[in-house]
């Protein structure tokens, strides 16, 4: 069975490598694949988008291991989500919750105290503790309902990102950022049918504002369609609305951060 990874390590200490120990002495057989170790430091939302964008290109059964815990040690709890075509294993701070919902809850397990973790468990990493051996046990095809104690699903932590608000007749749309990848690229919590519902075509002339700065772009089908240096606005490959730089960085020009707003118009 895959086991996925994701982290906010990175790529200079030996944390993962140590996780990946973990399972491999549990599993021999268990395949891993690293997700992303890049994620900011700290940063759910990243984390959570990208479990949201990137799990239905993996296999049915395929178990997520998320750590970004910038609560570990404390009194949130550790879980397993069985969802419709996934398990999720993970801290409850919301970072699971995105894809969750998404693919439907069956179950919620409290693993906190589960019979798998490694006999000592360290206040500061439960991703070689508890996270990695339980995936590890899970591969080998151990009962879900043996890693912890079941918890109602309605309790499993949400992050609360707002819709956006679409105003057709002024022409605008806000929506929140959802994340900014390695390139600068911004995409918001808005899709094709925000876009399709303002009226907005290919060649239209837009306005990006945020609290940090403003940018103007043409709506294309890739950054690629404008020169470089000149701003870009599309749909990008997960279906989002993003906002880029041609061979630039439009996060340095808008200074957004997560979950802050961004107003899209045309200009005029």
């Amino acid at each position: 069975m895959l086991i996925v990874l994701q982290t906010d390590f990175g790529y200079k200490d030996p944390y993962v490598g140590v996780m990946k120990g973990v399972i491999k002495t549990i599993n021999p057989d268990a395949e891993i694949v690293d997700l992303t170790h890049g994620v900011t430091r700290h940063n759910v939302l990243e984390a959570a988008f990208n479990l949201l964008v990137s799990a239905e290109y993996f296999p049915r059964g395929t178990i997520f291991v998320t750590v970004v815990d910038p609560g570990v040690g404390t009194s949130r709890r550790a879980v397993l989500v069985r969802t419709r075509n996934y398990v999720l294993i993970g801290p409850d701070n919301g970072v699971l919750s995105l894809l969750a919902l998404k693919d439907g809850v069956l179950q919620v397990f409290d693993i906190s105290n589960t019979p798998y973790r490694l006999p000592r468990v360290s206040s500061t990493f439960h991703g070689r503790d508890i996270f990695a051996p339980v995936a590890a046990w899970v591969s080998k095809g151990v009962p879900l309902e043996s890693t912890g104690e079941p918890v109602p699903p309605e309790t499993l932590i949400k992050l609360g990102v707002e819709e956006p608000v679409v105003n057709p007749g002024q022409g605008w749309f806000e929506a929140v950022v959802l994340s900014v990848d390695v390139f600068g690229n911004i995409s918001l919590y808005a899709g094709e049918n925000v876009v399709e519902s303002l009226g907005i075509r290919k060649n239209d002339k837009l306005v990006v504002e945020a609290p940090g700065g403003r940018i103007e772009c043409t709506m294309v089908n890739t950054f690629g369609e404008v020169s470089i240096g000149e701003g870009a606005c599309y749909i990008n490959s997960f279906g989002f609305f993003e906002i880029a730089v041609n061979q630039g960085d439009a996060s340095r020009i808008l200074k957004t951060i997560p979950l802050e707003k961004v107003r899209v118009h045309r200009k005029t």
